[in-house]
């Protein structure tokens, strides 16, 4: 593992781009170096834009959650979505969440000794979708009946090269923290994805609960932090290969910990690989199928959809204020059967 420390304390934005999904994630002023951080003020995502490539022998629409798509929403080819040209996506606002994957909350915070946390016998609201995290509905349709799926070539990737100061080779981290020797772009680590099915059930059927980069872990003590890479399963108690969340009810808000352990068959961290360029990667672990094309209607296409969400999730040690203006892209990889 390789490690940088600083200090730690600052208030920005962060830029996601993707080749699938191309974000812009904002987050407001914030205090205290933890995770989860309080917001004093609003801000608006300056362009959002969402890029699709379409595998041939179908056609994809992505929507505002709820909506149904027209027969001019779908595509063959390429899709780019825009919060310039995209209504639904105008307002959105990243914030720290917490979430299964399927229900999503803002939690109520307290501070206590410059620290920010969680404060269960507080009233929770409900997070509101494009506006505190980018969600969309994928369709998909086909002439014939298809299994649609997400291949072991997607991934989240920083943009810089460098993530952390190299003594040995002299290189420098791009997009460098101004709080120490580390990149911001290691905001991916606190970053989720998933897929849920809505088609059969109304509260949703959960298909992919993604960590895309568990390799990341950003530390802080005695007023000083920093970042380790290359982490792996056995390192710190696999504490970065877990998703933990606040499980919500009417009368509780309780910690949960999924990991590989959980038995839940759509739970997904990334596998480290070596390219063709013999650059280390990590990527989805093993080709996932999403949905099902098996039942035609009346316009004789056979279709289906799944909603798509992307949040940054508050109980990651990722979700810091050093590491906020952080770059990354999602390759989000499609092919059918």
């Amino acid at each position: 593992m390789k490690n940088s420390t600083a200090s730690n304390r600052k208030t920005g934005r962060m830029i996601a781009k993707n080749l699938i999904i191309l974000v812009v994630l904002v987050f407001v002023a914030v205090l205290a170096m933890w995770a989860w951080f309080t917001d004093k003020s609003s801000a608006t995502a300056d362009g959002i834009d969402v890029n699709c490539q379409v595998p041939d022998g179908i056609e994809i629409a992505v929507v505002a959650p709820g909506t149904t798509p027209t027969d001019d929403d779908y595509t063959q080819s390429s899709i780019k979505l825009s919060s310039k040209n995209n209504k639904f996506m105008e307002d959105l606002v990243f914030s720290e969440l917490t979430s299964d994957g399927i229900t999503f909350y803002k939690p109520a915070l307290i501070q206590s000794n410059g620290v920010a946390k969680v404060d269960p016998s507080a009233n929770w609201d409900k997070a509101v979708a494009n506006e505190n995290y980018l969600s969309f509905d994928l369709y998909v349709r086909s002439k014939s009946t298809q299994t649609v799926s997400l291949t072991t070539d997607s991934k989240f990737s920083t943009i810089s090269d460098v993530l952390v100061d190299d003594p040995e080779t002299g290189a420098v981290p791009g997009n460098k923290s101004t709080e120490g020797d580390y990149s911001r772009d290691c905001i991916v680590g606190a970053t989720r994805f998933s897929v849920v099915d809505y088609n059969d059930n109304s509260d949703g059927d959960i298909k992919l609960l993604w960590i895309p980069r568990p390799d990341i872990y950003f530390f802080s003590s005695g007023g000083s932090s920093g970042v380790d890479l290359d982490v792996a399963e056995t390192d710190y108690d696999g504490l970065t290969y877990k998703h933990n969340y606040y499980e919500v009810t009417d009368t509780s808000k309780t910690f949960k910990t999924i990991d590989s352990n959980s038995g839940l068959d759509y739970f997904k961290t990334s596998k480290k690989v070596v390219n063709s360029d013999n650059k280390e990667e990590y990527v989805l672990p093993s080709k996932t199928e999403i949905l099902k094309l098996t039942k035609i209607g009346d316009d004789k296409f056979y279709t289906k959809c799944v909603r798509c969400n992307v949040w940054i999730e508050g109980e990651d040690s990722e979700d810091r204020l050093a590491l906020v203006k952080g770059n990354f892209e999602i390759y989000l990889d499609l092919t059918i059967k």
